[in-house]
């Protein structure tokens, strides 16, 4: 079964089209995002290879912001330990199983959706954090309360809380000032 996905970015002038496809024992995710970013020109296009519990088994983004490009990987290897490309650990990121993409409203559907909270259950969680805009990858910790059947509360526990409504996928059909769905099929 594949859903493709359409969002638009409120916060910046952006669409993101997602593609989710579910295997027998994976799922795989193809997304790219375009538009305009703080004045400058953004195309992001990243890779997401799940579990069925909706954890990361790998990832990769490649970003190209106005004259600026890069490109981050990582995997995790038989033992569970994440590794980029030249095989080398990443120990900051054990006990990661998700990934948070700042400019993607995607991400949020892993842990709603691996996480799987009772209505009122709130749950703390390590994140793999990528801020597509600064270039940077790191370690951050999120809280998630499910507030409603469809309703969930997310805080980065620093500066950011807001209240998502998701559909029946867990995909994110309200984000505040950042992004509404438009489309799925």
């Amino acid at each position: 079964m594949q859903l493709s996905i359409l969002w638009k970015g409120l916060m910046y002038d952006t669409d993101e089209y997602c593609a989710v496809n579910y295997h027998d024992a994976s799922i795989m995710v193809h997304s790219e995002i375009e538009g305009w970013a703080k004045n400058k020109p953004i195309y992001v296009e990243y890779w997401l290879q799940l579990n069925r519990d909706w954890q990361v088994q790998s990832f990769e983004i490649s970003a190209s912001i106005a004259d600026n490009n890069y490109k981050h990987a990582l995997s995790l290897d038989k033992n569970g330990h994440w590794k980029c490309k030249k095989n080398l650990p990443h120990f900051n990121f054990e006990g990661c199983n998700y990934v948070d993409i700042s400019i993607s409203p995607f991400t949020n559907t892993l842990p709603v959706n691996g996480l799987q909270l009772a209505e009122g259950e709130t749950t703390e969680l390590s994140v793999i954090y990528i801020d597509v805009l600064q270039n940077e990858v790191r370690r951050e910790r999120q809280k998630y309360t499910r507030l409603g059947s469809r309703l969930y509360r997310f805080d980065n526990l620093k500066d950011f809380e807001a209240e998502i409504i998701v559909d029946d996928n867990g995909l994110v059909v309200e984000y505040p000032g950042m992004f509404e769905l438009i489309r799925v099929r």
